[in-house]
């Protein structure tokens, strides 16, 4: 007979709601395939996990609610002897992940720990509403580049970074997706610069009342061709933005521009700003971008190719 290996088991302190049918589709996929989801790779604070092309993070508690993500005390994977490649176990109850010392990780999901954001709506946002979160927001700025690599990357972002903002007042399509090719993989991080900018603007552009949402298809295609371009966690990351989800501190800061509500703007820009080294402030320019391209969409809302007013001119 096999020995069954012991167990260690946690519950889960939330879990992404909508993780529920990926679950679900990770055991039809391994009945019917017999191809077993796998650990992808391995961090401190957070193991990623490979379900039949989509990624799942197992997060420390410390770290916030996310899209695809599973909170739980567990921490120190490496620590713990969990591999890269290593096959887990996945039903819709919860996940196994084996560890060297021959001990399996039991993580279950309990239904009362399911985390879903509180929807927001943005449509009676005004340009006086849009200006006074920008102003705030104009306090988070990113810190230099750590690497040289970064460092080189900074011109052509900037660069390709403007491209993006006449693309995306002017409107049509096919320039929006190829300014937003550009950025894509560019710059330094787990998550590229460009890539986390993209991040930002469309997950405030995606939200319910928000005029960008137009914008946002064309952004899409320029992620959907984009597999050679950049890693699979920021793929995923862009896509979840792309339906308008992200962290809980993201949602925070749309429920506090939705409310008007400076101090919790400011915290929750100041959560997000703490997002690795680069990433957090990245995504704030993002974000500024949103609600740039949104002011200028509701102060010519008749017309559509807003006047965009070159830097140069003032």
């Amino acid at each position: 007979m096999t020995p069954v290996a012991p167990l260690v088991a946690f519950r889960a302190t939330t879990w992404d709601a909508a993780l529920e049918e990926t679950l679900s589709r990770a055991a039809e996929h391994r009945r019917v395939s017999g191809v077993p989801a796998i650990v992808h790779s391995v961090h401190q604070r957070v193991l990623n996990i490979l379900v039949d092309g989509a990624l799942i993070a197992v997060a420390h508690d410390d770290l916030d609610d996310a899209p695809s993500t599973i909170r739980t005390e567990v921490s120190n994977w490496a620590a713990r002897g969990v591999a890269q490649g290593a096959p887990v176990h996945i039903d819709a109850t919860g996940i196994r992940i084996p560890a060297a010392d021959g001990t399996t990780i039991a993580i279950d999901l309990s239904p009362d720990a399911a985390w879903t954001p509180a929807p927001v709506d943005l449509s009676a946002l005004t340009v006086d509403d849009i200006d006074a979160a920008l102003h705030i927001l104009s306090d988070f700025t990113a810190p230099q580049a750590m690497t040289d690599f970064g460092r080189a990357a900074a011109a052509p972002i900037a660069e390709r970074l403007d491209a993006l903002r006449h693309a995306l007042l002017a409107g049509p399509p096919a320039p929006i997706t190829a300014a937003s090719e550009r950025l894509i993989g560019l710059g330094e991080g787990l998550t590229p610069t460009g890539d986390d900018i993209l991040t930002g603007f469309a997950f405030l552009a995606a939200q319910p009342g928000m005029h960008g949402a137009g914008r946002l298809t064309a952004i899409e295609d320029a992620v959907r061709g984009a597999d050679d371009l950049t890693g699979l966690l920021s793929l995923t990351t862009m896509r979840h933005a792309l339906r308008g989800r992200g962290r809980q501190c993201l949602h925070d800061l749309a429920a506090a521009v939705e409310a008007g509500d400076a101090q919790w703007l400011r915290t929750a820009a100041a959560l997000i700003q703490n997002i690795g080294h680069t990433s957090g402030a990245d995504i704030l320019t993002g974000v500024r971008i949103a609600l740039e391209i949104e002011c200028a969409l509701r102060a010519a809302p008749d017309t559509t190719t807003p006047h965009l007013i070159d830097e140069k001119e003032n």
